[in-house]
């Protein structure tokens, strides 16, 4: 089975606003226009809602909506933006907790290798007698101080990512 995790950020909270609204735009017009149509033109549903207001002899103001399609669609909307409201609360929650740093990597940029997990040797130019030494290729080894993967623990955080690491963090046993 594959699980796929998604993670909420502020960075893609736009795309979830613009996924939201455009499933609530879809159930209203859904709700105001094609189940009405399909209704009355094509005859879907069986007794049409207004034929059912005229034979209860109720006025006729409540066949302009039909209170099965319009609870599906307010129910709906309901629920979507409720969930909207849900979501963007947790997001601002976790970027409160966000260390401020490492920005919640858990990981900083490798200083000495600039990030690039490798280090670049020069040797010195040195001149002679008779004329220049053409300069040498420089040669590249690997970073010591990240192990060649351009990025070092966050020292704030404990590569947790969090704001602040707790003394309920199992890496910090004083026991151990």
């Amino acid at each position: 089975m594959v699980v796929l995790k998604y993670k909420q950020t502020a960075a893609n909270l736009k795309v979830y606003y613009g996924t939201c609204f455009t499933l609530i735009s879809g159930i209203i017009i859904f709700g105001g226009l094609l189940a009405p149509a399909l209704e009355l033109k094509l005859g879907l549903g069986g007794t049409t809602y207004a034929d059912f207001i005229t034979s209860m002899h109720l006025p006729m103001q409540l066949s302009q909506v039909d209170p099965i399609v319009a609870s599906f669609s307010g129910g709906a909307v309901g629920v979507i933006s409720a969930l909207m409201v849900v979501e963007v609360n947790n997001v601002k929650q976790q970027e409160h907790k966000r260390c401020k740093y490492c920005i919640g990597t858990g990981y900083l940029a490798c200083a000495r290798c600039a990030n690039t997990g490798t280090l670049v040797l020069i040797e010195p130019v040195s001149t002679t007698v008779e004329g220049e030494r053409p300069l040498s290729v420089p040669k590249t080894e690997r970073c010591p101080n990240c192990s060649g993967s351009g990025k070092v623990m966050c020292p704030t955080c404990l590569c947790t990512g969090m704001a602040m690491a707790s003394e309920h963090d199992p890496r910090i046993d004083p026991f151990d």
